[in-house]
């Protein structure tokens, strides 16, 4: 019995042992196996993640790729496009060019046939008077010839003379009635009006309180907006009312519109004010180039580039003298195109000369050397006409002139400049010019008052009868006049007069 107990609970332990370490080495080997599954899995994602990081960067380059190739292949097809039209241009002045050559080829010809047919009628008159002479005379035909000539040679000398010195005075009196002709038929053919600049631009203010806001807190509303036009800003006690200054209209131009915008929007202060007046240059820029091509086009001119086409219109915001400079531009080219039809010159280049001829003033605020120089600079950087060119450099007389067209301009551009009512002397210049006269007056002993009349042209001076005789008073006079020569410059002559005067007053009662 006992050893049936044993026996059944040492089966009973063998089969626990069994199960134990079969159950054990179970989990042992499937945690082994999730282990190894885990790690594959962990390189499968790793593999998998690196595989779509590199088609992804496969893909964005081959997308960058293929943009810069887009990119590239449209700068070429706009080369081409640019080279094409170029081309295009090129063949259509050559074609003009060669029709122009053909017409005055037929021309020519036409001209050459007339002539060879004059000469072959005035050949057989020649020879009918000639025969007639021989057979009247029986001479020779050479000797009929120089007998004839030589009889009346000596038949009608005075008269020849007298004849050919009437003819001479009458051409020289033709000459000046043509000059004049042509002078006064081209001044007809254009009336344009007279414009004076100044200096300073008005601008009128719903109330004086936007001064304040204009001035802005310890004036850096002011500075700013000086700073960045250019100009300067004149606020006085003038009811809703202030100035903007400078000698240049355009920056006159761009500061209005700013501060216009600004009083509009309300928003004044620095940063605004840098905003609007950047944008507004910009759009001063296009309204140069607007300005141009709206001149050029009524005036009937083509081909000239933007760039020649923006100075053109930055000329409408220059002066010289009160007049305006596109004004008096237009002014020459059309007196000069006339001109030109008149006397048989090249019209075109007339018109275009005396559109570009003061070109350099343009630029003359910004680069050294005189306008004329500028200007041919100017042009030759754009390959023009070597007749504009010299029209440019030429029309003040610095240089020769190597063309008719040339000496057109010059008549011109002394003829707008001269006109009455055209130019008109500086006026801060001109007051200037009369304080120094009266200052320099007033700076000699026994004078009490001085007067400067006449646009300076005369003095009245005024001295204290108790202390001046009638001979100083002479003698003060010519020290004046001596004075007022030595130390200003004066158009014309200075009339001084001297005025001496005892007053004596008494009452009746």
């Amino acid at each position: 019995m006992f050893s049936f107990w044993s026996l059944f609970i040492g089966l009973l332990i063998g089969v626990w042992v069994f199960f134990f370490y079969t159950t054990v080495i179970k989990k042992q080997w499937g945690m082994r196996a999730d282990s190894i599954v885990n790690a594959a899995e962990k390189e499968a994602n790793d593999i998998r993640r690196k595989a779509d990081h590199d088609a992804q960067k496969i893909m964005d380059d081959a997308r960058k790729q293929a943009k810069e190739d887009r990119d590239r292949a449209a700068d070429i097809e706009k080369k081409a496009i640019d080279i094409e039209k170029r081309l295009e241009q090129k063949e259509e002045k050559l074609d003009q060019k060669l029709d122009e050559l053909v017409k005055k080829t037929e021309e020519l010809n036409l001209a050459k046939e007339s002539l060879a047919r004059e000469e072959e009628l005035l050949g057989k008159k020649k020879d009918e008077i000639a025969k007639k002479l021989s057979e009247v005379a029986k001479l020779s035909p050479e000797d009929a010839r120089a007998k004839l000539l030589q009889q009346i040679e000596e038949q009608y000398e005075s008269d020849f003379i007298k004849h050919i010195d009437i003819k001479k005075s009458e051409l020289r009196n033709r000459e000046e009635e043509v000059c004049r002709e042509i002078l006064v038929n081209s001044m007809q053919q254009y009336a344009g009006a007279v414009t004076a600049e100044t200096t300073q631009t008005t601008i009128e203010l719903e109330s004086d309180d936007l001064k304040g806001r204009i001035i802005g807190k310890e004036g850096r509303n002011i500075t700013t907006f000086e700073k960045e036009t250019g100009v300067s800003i004149i606020i006085d006690d003038t009811p809703n009312t202030i100035f903007i200054s400078s000698f240049d209209l355009f920056r006159r131009y761009v500061a209005k519109k700013s501060l216009e915008d600004l009083l509009s929007d309300k928003r004044i202060q620095p940063a605004r004010i840098e905003e609007i007046v950047q944008n507004n240059q910009k759009d001063a820029e296009k309204l140069l180039l607007k300005l141009g091509q709206q001149v050029l086009s009524e005036m009937n001119i083509s081909g000239f580039p933007d760039e020649i086409v923006s100075l053109i219109g930055k000329l409408r915001f220059r002066t010289s003298f009160g007049q305006n400079i596109l004004k008096h531009s237009q002014e020459v080219a059309y007196i000069a195109e006339s001109i030109a039809k008149q006397v048989g010159a090249d019209a075109e280049i007339a018109l275009k000369g005396g559109m570009l001829h003061d070109i350099g003033k343009a630029l003359d605020h910004d680069i050294e050397g005189t306008h004329p120089e500028i200007g041919g600079k100017i042009l030759r950087k754009y390959a023009f006409d070597e007749k504009l060119i010299n029209i440019t450099e030429a029309h003040h007389g610095a240089i020769p002139a190597t063309c008719i067209e040339t000496g057109i301009i010059m008549i011109a551009d002394a003829i707008s400049a001269v006109r009455p009512g055209a130019r008109r002397a500086n006026v801060e210049e001109y007051i200037k010019r009369m304080k120094d006269m009266e200052n320099l007056v007033l700076s000699f002993a026994g004078v009490e008052k001085a007067y400067a009349l006449s646009a300076g042209r005369e003095v009245r001076v005024f001295v204290d009868a108790r202390k001046t005789s009638d001979l100083e008073a002479e003698k003060l006079a010519r020290e004046i006049a001596v004075g007022i020569q030595d130390n200003l410059q004066y158009p014309g002559e200075v009339k001084v007069m001297v005025s001496r005067e005892n007053r004596y007053i008494e009452y009746a009662r």
